[in-house]
């Protein structure tokens, strides 16, 4: 199988031929394990044999790129999407959220809400194959991005288009905080904050499919939930934002594409929905918050895929317990529906030969696993 059937066919709940791994590192990792033995100058696509890969789409409202302040390992900026954040300069970490453009309902119809659109004035694309955090440099060219998806799409793996969800791309220009009251104070402006949103994004794929430019799956980044609950009720999630999954779900069935979501915290209370707007894998299945792969099956046997669930604890700790949790998770996915992925990303901490040798252990109980079960 290519990397691009076999992560379809975990998707699909098929056999795959081996058990199909992807992650993500922290900005600076990969620099520090190069120092622990990584070879130097090698993606860690390449390296660790990942199956998935990424281009980014930008539904924003695309509001000046800034850089306010820079020095002593810190940098500050105003975003695109409608935020000011200071953090670590190359490195990933902690994100202090200074200020959000959309302070009131004015400034929602006035600056926000017109700047989303797809034709804005610069002219260029929505998709790169670069992340759309922190992308300071100007988008390509829709002619460009065409290129560039297929170079990637060559390659034979999985391709992801990943994209802010309409909760996680409004509350950008907004701020959690009063997002979170508004739902409550003012729903009908969330809703159409949401669909404006849903709009653009759904504009930006049919776009880029007029153009070619077709994904195997949409990644939704769409943090709702808490480690203890979700963020909002799944009462107000039927109200404001199943209009806006649903309308994805409608466009991507339509085109073959699957349903991918990333959530942080535990989500089982809205499970149920997801799986009825069409979403079909659940990524990162965080373990400290109650996700775990055998209750999934449990739950929604042959419905729900795991995108993830491998704990970054482990990672960080003894290599008896990863082993444990390796042999409890990984024959699991022997019949698919299992993507080997961190219960998060691989932070700083996790030493390179620990993370090597867990992806290719989980590579051997699968095989062994899949011989014994056949």
């Amino acid at each position: 199988m290519t990397s691009r059937e076999r992560v379809t066919a975990a998707l699909t709940f098929e056999p795959p031929d081996r058990l199909p791994v992807n992650d993500s590192l922290w900005d600076g990792l990969q620099a520090e394990w190069v120092g622990e033995g990584m070879p130097a100058g090698v993606s860690p696509v390449d390296h660790f044999g990942w199956d998935i890969e990424s281009l980014s789409l930008d539904a924003s409202a695309r509001f000046e790129m800034k850089i306010l302040a820079r020095g002593e390992g810190r940098l500050t900026f105003e975003d695109r999407a409608g935020y000011t954040v200071e953090k670590a300069d190359g490195r990933s970490g902690t994100l202090h959220f200074l200020a959000h453009q959309t302070q009131s309902r004015e400034d929602w119809e006035n600056r926000t809400k017109p700047r989303m659109v797809l034709d804005d004035p610069s002219g260029t694309a929505r998709i790169d194959t670069a992340s759309y955090f922190c992308h300071f440099e100007p988008y390509p060219t829709w002619a460009e991005a065409k290129r560039k998806y297929d170079a990637v799409y060559s390659r034979g793996r999985f391709v992801n288009f990943v994209a802010y969800g309409p909760w996680e791309g409004t509350w950008r220009h907004r701020g959690l905080d009063r997002l979170l009251l508004d739902v409550l104070d003012e729903p009908e402006w969330c809703a159409d904050m949401f669909a404006t949103y849903t709009r653009l994004l759904v504009a930006t794929l049919e776009r880029g499919l007029s153009l070619g430019l077709k994904p195997d799956g949409l990644f939704l980044v769409e943090d709702m939930a808490f480690k203890t609950s979700l963020l909002i009720s799944p009462r107000t999630w039927d109200a404001l934002l199943r209009p806006c999954y649903e309308q994805l779900g409608t466009l991507l069935r339509r085109q073959g594409i699957r349903f991918l979501m990333h959530t942080d915290g535990r989500v089982w209370d809205l499970l149920p929905r997801l799986l009825e707007v069409g979403v079909e894998a659940l990524n990162p299945m965080e373990c400290t918050a109650g996700m775990d792969l055998a209750e999934l099956r449990r739950r929604y046997p042959r419905r729900m895929a795991c995108y993830g669930n491998l704990s970054v604890a482990g990672l960080l700790g003894e290599r008896a317990a990863l082993e444990a949790e390796l042999q409890r998770k990984i024959p699991l996915g022997v019949g698919g529906g299992l993507i080997l992925h961190s219960d998060h990303s691989i932070p700083f901490g996790v030493r390179y030969e620990q993370y090597r040798w867990a992806c290719a252990r989980a590579r051997e109980i699968f095989a062994q696993a899949s011989v014994q079960g056949g």
